[in-house]
């Protein structure tokens, strides 16, 4: 065995010298890295320029970077309340300025014939405007508008005329056409007598920003985790692309885009059913009132602390607190789910409490090369864990053979520090049969690049458990 030495040299001045080297200081499995990334607009009123990544403290630095209430700001609050643990980034977009703001309608009669509240929520956010005996419509419209105006975090802005509230989305795109507008949510909620309230969609927001600007801007910076809060096709099948060169072995940059999708079932089924991303995850939230650009940052966030901890472990019944759970009549059924599931549509479950928790998170994948059904990447715990194996192989290789020679002695040891790792991600319960993993293992130069050496792994990762099969029988 010869030893290399890094920095000594041969010196004819009598003494002795020694050099310290970290190549054996440290041993098991790696911590897993986990950055958050989220992308959404902001306002004019916000001070950081768009295509800037901000490392994000606080909700406050956000509302100041992004303008309060913009779909980047409230993705910020949504993360933190999921999340506040994970290294947390947000890039900004401008709206698109071919864009259409959507609005809705407000329509109220009156005058009021008793005291009382009108109770609406936009957003998932409670608003409620007090009305006076003999308050007329008119009256009543602009004390609506505003209290609107006032609720600074509203994704909207409001103006009055007559008896008319109008409410225009605060950045133009199709997003707008996603905010949940709706009155007398909960329990007990019920208009003054004498009052009618009746709202109605009235121009449709169109025209979204770019995300690929975003991944320009962002170049190989790693993020594991990426919400984004544009969610039309077009920008998602942009997600697509970026994240299949990302997980390519030039760039070895693994991670997860996150979206969601409010709709009917039938129009969440049609549109999983145009999705087939690897790397890209599709919440399904009917009716759910808080936006699916919080969703989206809100079900990235909880993931990410999850995988941080363990990527092979189920993501299921995972607490999203904050987030508005649509009314139980609304809520999707287990059959609903099931078909989702099916569809490439991640699922989220309404507890008896009204609390929202992650039921299954899949990936849009669901057919290969050929057309034909495929579900080798349904789960994200799949990829979580290769992405995670390949990078503690790498950070392992780095650290135990920097600047080495390719000799047999050398592939002696990558063999077996390759099998040693694969003993600690077994131990780590990330992979199974570390004997069959030890004969599949194949090592050999390249027979055309002299310096490049060649190995076939086969990894049994672990399987998430996810059901129980049970046959009762019973005896009279």
């Amino acid at each position: 065995m010869t030893i290399a030495f890094d920095t000594l040299i041969s010196t004819p001045v009598p003494g002795s010298q020694v050099e310290f080297s970290n190549v054996r200081a440290i041993s098991g499995l790696p911590a897993a890295q986990q950055k958050i990334l989220l992308i959404g607009m902001r306002s004019n009123a916000g001070l950081t320029s768009a295509l800037t990544p901000l490392r994000i403290v606080s909700k406050d630095q956000a509302a100041q970077a992004f303008g309060r209430g913009s779909m980047l700001h409230a993705m910020v609050i949504a993360a933190l309340d999921g999340n506040s643990t994970t290294e947390l980034w947000a890039v900004a977009l401008d709206e698109n300025a071919a864009g259409v703001a959507a609005t809705w309608t407000i329509t109220l009669t009156g005058p009021s014939t008793a005291a009382g509240t009108l109770a609406y929520m936009i957003a998932g956010q409670r608003l409620q405007v007090g009305v006076a005996t003999g308050d007329t419509a008119t009256a009543m419209a602009a004390n609506v508008a505003a209290a609107v105006n006032a609720a600074l975090d509203l994704p909207v802005s409001a103006t009055s005329a007559a008896a008319v509230v109008t409410l225009t989305a605060r950045h133009k795109g199709t997003y707008g056409n996603e905010i949940d507008v709706r009155q007398n949510h909960f329990q007990g909620e019920r208009l003054p007598a004498g009052v009618t309230s009746t709202i109605a969609a009235a121009v449709a927001g169109a025209t979204n920003p770019d995300v690929t600007t975003v991944f320009a801007a962002i170049g190989d910076s790693w993020f594991q985790n990426i919400a984004t809060g544009i969610n039309d096709p077009t920008n998602l099948t942009a997600c697509d692309t970026e994240m299949v060169s990302r997980w390519g072995p030039a760039r070895q940059r693994e991670g997860r885009v996150y979206a969601a999708f409010t709709g009917t079932l039938s129009a969440t089924l049609t549109f999983g059913a145009t999705r087939n991303g690897i790397f890209t995850t599709v919440v399904g939230c009917r009716k759910v009132p808080s936006p699916t650009w919080k969703v989206a940052a809100h079900v990235c966030a909880v993931a990410a602390l999850s995988l941080a901890a363990d990527p092979a472990r189920p993501l299921t019944n995972l607490a999203l607190p904050g987030l508005v759970g649509p009314l139980t009549t609304d809520a999707y059924t287990a059959t609903e789910r099931a078909q989702l599931l099916n569809t490439g549509i991640s699922t989220l479950k309404l507890e008896s409490s009204g609390q929202m928790v992650i039921e299954r998170l899949i990936s849009c994948y669901q057919l290969d090369a050929y057309g034909l059904p495929d579900g080798s990447y349904r789960d994200i715990q799949t990829t979580a864990t290769l992405g995670y194996i390949r990078f503690a192989w790498r950070q392992r290789m780095s650290q135990k053979f920097p600047r080495a020679k390719l000799t047999a002695d050398t592939i002696a040891s990558v063999k077996a520090e390759t099998i040693a790792l694969a003993r600690d991600m077994a131990d780590a319960e990330l992979l199974e049969d570390v004997e069959g993993f030890i004969a599949g293992l194949v090592i050999e130069r390249d027979g055309t690049v002299p310096t490049q050496l060649n190995l076939l792994m086969t990894p049994n990762i672990v399987n998430p458990l996810l059901q129980f099969a049970a046959r009762i029988e019973f005896i009279l």
